[in-house]
């Protein structure tokens, strides 16, 4: 089942060349999966209620040209269904006007509820989904994110109350306002880099403290973030 996601921006969702950020528009994305959830009847204030629970592992997102301020903005999702017993995968696109503008693919996982830990994907979790054999990607293996041989910049920045969820840590989206503090200035003012790779490893919660690093690589910029006993939290890759 596809899903079709209408979406008028609001005026903080543009920068001042008035585009839209990418931080908007993995807004969007997210806004679309979680419409489609509500309309198999699996919507993320049931979880509580279940035994288990969908989490976000990944992002791989491709901009072909932002939308401008004034352009129609659609976004279109559906499930593709397994990637592994362990593994789903929900794809994107938007579009500006009518045309295709971005495309993205994300991995999810299943937690068990009462243990915390990954379980198996059964064809029960997904059925509602309708999934669709459609790829964004011709390589479903998401590309890698290098990690630097050393950091460049480092941020420390305590987490705040406005950053928790309703999962009770620091939501997916958040980190990307992390890195705009350590991204080069001149990039981080307008957030309009062409290519985004996520990867959530650890969840930082209220009280903790992130810690923001950054480094130049393989003609990307990646940015880091640790809590304060360096355990990883998150991977991003901008280009």
């Amino acid at each position: 089942m596809f899903f079709e996601f209408k979406y008028k921006p609001v005026f903080e969702d543009y920068n001042r060349n008035a585009a839209l950020t990418l931080n908007a528009l993995v807004k969007i994305l997210e806004n679309s999966g979680s419409g489609h959830s509500d309309m198999a009847g699996d919507n993320v204030f049931d979880m509580h209620n279940r035994s288990n629970a969908w989490v976000l592992t990944e992002w791989q997102i491709e901009v072909t040209e932002y939308p401008k301020y004034g352009d129609e903005i659609k976004a279109e999702t559906w499930s593709e269904g397994l990637a592994s017993p362990l593994v789903a995968m929900r794809n994107f696109l938007l579009y500006k006007n009518g045309e295709i503008c971005a495309k993205g693919t994300t991995r999810w996982i299943l937690i068990d509820m009462a243990t915390g830990r990954p379980c198996k994907i059964e064809p029960a979790h997904l059925e509602r989904y309708e999934n669709e054999p459609k790829t964004v990607f011709d390589d479903k293996k998401l590309s890698r994110i290098p990690s630097p041989e050393a950091w460049t910049t480092e941020v420390k920045m305590p987490v705040r109350r406005a950053d928790i969820d309703i999962n009770e840590h620091v939501h997916n989206l958040t980190y990307l306002e992390y890195a705009r503090e350590v991204l080069p200035r001149q990039d981080a003012d307008i957030m309009n880099y062409k290519k985004l790779r996520i990867a959530y490893k650890n969840a930082l919660k209220e009280g903790d403290t992130a810690v923001v690093r950054y480094a130049f690589t393989e003609d990307s910029h990646v940015v880091f973030v640790y809590d304060a006993e360096d355990h990883l939290c998150c991977q991003m890759q901008f280009a």
